[in-house]
């Protein structure tokens, strides 16, 4: 019997090191991380992030024009328009919707997908990476706008820095947050169930959770507004009854914060079960 030739010998070395358990999380574990900061520049560099930091800047620059032009001094009207109104209803769904298609449809469309997939990356993994860096981009926008605002209203008033700031301004980012991941893991999975799911989404933040959360109809509490306004009432108190709900009817805190929970959970993992058996058609140089 002929010894095996050099060739073969290394080849052999080669194919222990890749399929020995402890090398391949050593590489798994780089590759997630290398994978959650380039996703963290691509969501940082593309141009939505543009757009989206000059629509959220519209309530700052509303607050500064009321507080320029305005005779009397602000009040929570104001407040309740421009925070609790535009972020919940239209930005933070928006930048939602935005980035979580973008976070597998923008491979799809730059034909990166691939060199992501034949890397040792599970595909449930890669999934998660992705949507966890969406998350830090999405929640970040919206706190950071969010807080702006809040300075532009309150600025040079009583409590600004002892009420406003670290207690209203901390309370609203921390309630937007748990709204943002479920609007992000409810899109990312209708981004792999649905083709376009972008049209899909801009129709159900309109019809869905503009229009059906704000009426009082059983069909609301399957909104994410719904939740928000609940916990907005039962933890902030800024404006007493002015949801009009029946307290008593309506779900304890704990219980839509668990709702909120679950959904983003289920939602997570379907989108992260969907990865593993979905195929992805990459563009042809003919377009095809």
């Amino acid at each position: 019997m002929s010894s095996p030739s050099p060739a073969n010998g290394a080849s052999n070395m080669l194919v222990t090191e890749v399929v020995e358990p402890r090398a391949v999380r050593g590489v798994t574990f780089g590759a997630l991380t290398a994978l959650f900061w380039l996703t963290l520049q691509q969501h940082c560099r593309a141009r939505r992030l543009v757009v989206l930091s000059l629509l959220f800047s519209v309530p700052t620059i509303l607050a500064v024009l009321i507080r320029v032009f305005a005779d009397q001094p602000v009040n929570l009207a104001q407040e309740g328009a421009l925070i609790y109104m535009l972020i919940p209803s239209a930005l933070a769904p928006l930048a939602a919707l935005l980035y979580a298609c973008g976070m597998i449809g923008d491979e799809i469309e730059d034909q990166t997908l691939t060199y992501l997939l034949v890397r040792p990356l599970p595909k449930p993994a890669l999934y998660l990476v992705k949507l966890l860096a969406t998350l830090v981009v999405t929640i970040g926008l919206t706190a950071i706008f969010t807080i702006t605002a809040y300075a532009a209203l309150y600025v040079g008033t009583p409590g600004f820095w002892e009420q406003h700031i670290p207690v209203v301004a901390l309370q609203t980012v921390c309630l937007l947050a748990l709204t943002v991941v479920a609007y992000c893991s409810i899109f990312g999975f209708l981004s792999l169930v649905i083709r376009h799911a972008l049209l899909l989404g801009i129709v159900y933040i309109i019809l869905l959770e503009g229009l059906m959360g704000n009426i009082d109809f059983v069909a609301r509490r399957v909104t994410v507004t719904f939740y928000f306004k609940v916990l907005e009432e039962r933890w902030l108190h800024r404006f007493p009854r002015r949801f009009h709900f029946d307290m008593e009817k309506v779900p304890a805190a704990s219980e839509c914060v668990w709702i909120l929970v679950i959904v983003s959970l289920v939602t997570t993992g379907l989108a992260a079960l969907l990865m593993v058996n979905r195929e992805f058609r990459m563009k042809t140089p003919e377009g095809r």
